[in-house]
C-alpha cells in the first residue's frame, strides 16, 4: 500500500518500542507512519514472554506494595556489574513508571504478574519480591480491529497463556499437566509478548497511525546533517519533520554481526529470522557510534530439531529441560561444569577459555544427557512426557556406549554419573548447588521430593543431545538519555532516535532481568517523543 510523502514522525519496526514510539507521537498530534519489513508485527517482542520490568509503579502502589526509587536503583546497580552508565540506569527507574502510567491513563490495560519475584535475583539488595513485573492483560482476537496487520506468531508460549495462566495453571515446567480445557478457551486471546503487541497496536490504529508491513527501511535521508526521513521498498523518499525513530531489534539473526559482536564464534538465533539488525546498519552508514556491553547474561542455550522434510528447529531448553530432575550437562571431556537448572551460571561457564591446551572454549561442545526417567516424566523437543523420544536423539544402554557415540570421553563419563548420582539420591548437589536457586526450582518439578532440580540417572536407556549457544545482542547504538543517536564522534545526530534492544544496553550493563529490553523500549520511545516535540509534561489519564 503507498502512503504519503511527508510525515511529522517516522517509527521503523513493530515491537514493543516502536509501537510504542508510534503511539506518543500520535498522542502528541503528529503525523505518524510506522513501517515493518516483515509481513507480520510484533518482531522479538511478539516472541517473548512479554514481562515489563518496572520498580515503583503504580499498580504497586494500589496493590497496598512498598518500593522505592532508592531500592529500584540498588538493584540495578548490583545487576549492571559496572557496566552501566549511571544516567541511564537512573533515567530508567525515574521513568518507567511514568511511561507506564500514562499508557494505562489512554486505555493500554496492563497488571502485575502474580507470584514472581524479582528474577533472576529475588535476594539482591534492593529486590523486591513482588510488584515490579508487569504484563498485559489478555486481550480477545477479535478485539482488534479488522484492518490490522497480522501478528508474529511466538514458538516460546501457547497461544492465549500469560505469564499469570502459567503460574496458575502449575507453572511452564508441569506444561503438560495443565488444565487443557483452559488452554483451549485460552486460544481465543491474545497473551504474552503478544498481547502486548496487540495492545499497543490496537492504540495505534484507534489513533490513527498510519502501518506499512512488508516494508524495510533502506536508508536514511539526511539534509546537512539532519536526518529528515528513510528510504523505503515500494514507498521511495519518505520525509519526516520531528526526526526518524530506530526501534529494528538487535542482530541476532545476522551471522556476520554476530561474529563482529558476540562472544562465541558460532551461535544459533532464538530470534525471529528478521532480526538482522538492520536499524544499526542504517545509523553505522551515516557515523552512528556503536556501543558494546562485553559482559551479558542474556544467553542460553538449546538443541536442533530435525525435520523429515530437511529442515532442522531450534530448541531452547535453558529454562526447560536443563532444569528438570534425571539429566544433567557435561562437556567433551565428560565433566559438569555448571548448574544447568539456572541458565545464566550455566551460560557464563561456557566462556571458560582453555587457553594452554585446546585453545578453544573449553565447555564447547557440551551435551545434554538423560535417562528413562526423565522421558517419562518430562517433556522433551516440544513432546509431552511419556512420549516416545524421537530416533534423531542418540540412545545407549550404558553410558560408556552413549559417550563412545558422542565422543564424549567414557571413563571421564561414567565417574561423573556415578559422582552426582551419590548425592542425588538424596536430593543434593554439593558441587554446584543445583536447585539452589528460587528461579532454578520455579522452572523444575515441585512434585519431586527434595529437590525439584535434582534426581538421579541410572534407569536406561540413556540419552544425549548436543547444546549450541545462543545470545542476544550485547552491541547496540550508543544513545543519550532522551534516545538520541550519537555520531562516532560524540556529538548527536540530529533527527535521528532509536529505542529498544537496537540500541545499547547502557541502562542495565552485564544484568539480565526479565522485563528490562521491553520496558527500556517504551521508556526511550516516550523520551525520544517528548524530545522532539520539545515538550516536558507529563500526562497520567486514568
Amino acid at each position: 500500500m503507498a502512503v504519503d510523502g511527508n510525515y511529522d514522525w517516522i517509527v521503523v519496526g513493530s515491537g514493543v518500542s516502536g509501537l510504542s514510539g508510534a503511539l506518543w507521537a500520535s498522542r502528541h498530534g503528529l503525523k505518524t507512519l510506522l513501517i515493518e519489513k516483515a509481513s507480520v508485527v510484533g518482531g522479538a517482542t511478539a516472541y517473548s514472554y512479554g514481562s515489563l520490568w518496572v520498580p515503583n509503579n503504580l499498580l504497586e502502589r494500589e496493590a497496598g506494595i512498598e518500593d522505592s526509587e532508592e531500592d529500584a536503583i540498588t538493584y540495578m546497580r548490583y545487576l549492571s556489574g559496572g557496566f552501566a552508565d549511571e544516567a541511564h540506569l537512573i533515567t530508567y527507574v525515574r521513568e518507567a513508571p511514568r511511561a507506564i502510567e500514562e499508557l494505562l491513563g489512554w486505555g493500554v490495560k496492563l497488571r502485575l504478574i502474580e507470584g514472581v519475584a524479582d528474577h533472576y535475583f529475588p535476594i539482591a539488595p534492593g529486590s523486591q519480591k513482588r510488584g515490579r513485573m508487569l504484563e498485559a492483560v489478555p486481550m480477545l482476537r477479535k478485539q482488534l480491529p479488522a484492518e490490522a496487520p497480522p501478528l508474529q506468531q511466538s514458538p516460546y508460549m501457547p497461544e492465549g497463556i500469560s505469564w499469570t495462566d502459567a503460574i496458575r495453571l502449575g507453572g511452564l515446567g508441569n506444561r503438560f499437566s495443565w488444565d487443557q480445557e483452559k488452554v483451549k478457551e485460552a486460544s481465543s486471546y491474545y497473551a504474552a509478548g503478544q498481547g502486548l503487541v496487540a495492545a499497543l497496536l490496537r492504540a495505534c490504529l484507534e489513533d490513527s497511525v498510519t502501518i506499512r508491513v512488508d516494508m524495510p527501511a533502506t536508508r536514511l535521508l539526511v539534509e546537512q546533517g539532519r536526518v529528515v526521513g528513510v528510504e523505503a521498498a515500494s514507498a521511495g523518499e519518505v520525509r519526516s519533520k520531528y526526526g526518524v525513530f530506530l526501534a529494528t531489534g538487535g542482530y541476532e539473526s545476522n551471522r556476520e554481526l554476530v561474529r563482529a559482536f558476540q562472544w562465541f564464534p558460532e551461535t544459533v538465533s532464538h530470534y525471529p529470522p528478521t532480526q538482522t539488525g538492520d536499524g544499526m546498519v542504517l545509523a553505522m552508514e551515516i557515523g552512528a557510534a556503536i556501543r558494546v556491553i562485553p559482559v551479558t547474561l542474556a544467553s542460553m542455550v538449546g538443541y536442533w530439531i530435525p525435520h523429515t522434510d530437511g529442515t532442522k528447529e531450534f530448541h531452547s531448553a535453558g529454562i526447560q529441560e536443563l532444569a528438570y530432575p534425571h539429566s544433567m550437562v557435561v562437556n567433551g571431556e565428560g565433566r559438569r561444569f555448571a548448574d544447568e537448572s539456572f541458565f545464566q551460571a550455566f551460560t557464563v561457564k561456557l566462556r571458560e577459555f582453555d587457553v594452554l591446551n585446546k585453545h578453544r572454549y573449553k565447555n564447547i561442545p557440551c551435551y545434554l544427557i538423560f535417562d528413562a526417567q526423565f522421558a517419562r516424566r518430562y517433556p522433551f523437543a516440544g513432546n509431552p512426557p511419556g512420549a516416545p523420544v524421537s530416533a534423531w536423539v542418540t540412545r545407549a544402554g550404558s553410558w560408556s556406549e552413549l559417550a563412545k557415540l558422542l565422543h564424549i570421553d567414557g571413563e571421564q563419563l561414567e565417574r561423573t554419573v556415578a559422582a552426582f548420582n551419590g548425592e542425588a539420591r538424596a536430593g543434593r548437589d554439593p558441587e554446584f548447588g543445583r536447585g539452589a536457586t528460587s528461579w532454578g526450582r520455579s522452572v523444575g518439578d515441585p512434585r519431586h521430593p527434595v529437590n525439584a532440580n535434582v534426581a538421579p540417572l541410572e534407569q536406561p536407556p540413556f540419552y544425549g543431545v548436543e547444546l549450541f549457544p545462543t545470545e542476544s545482542s550485547s552491541a547496540g547504538l550508543h544513545t543519550d538519555v532522551s534516545g538520541r543517536v550519537l555520531h562516532v564522534r560524540g556529538r548527536v545526530i540530529e533527527g535521528l532516535y532509536a529505542g529498544g534492544v537496537v540500541t545499547a544496553r547502557t541502562a542495565y550493563g552485564a544484568g539480565y532481568q526479565a522485563g528490562y529490553s521491553l520496558a527500556s523500549g517504551i521508556i526511550l520511545a516516550r523520551l525520544a517523543v517528548r524530545h522532539a516535540v520539545g515538550t516536558t509534561a507529563f500526562y497520567p489519564i486514568r
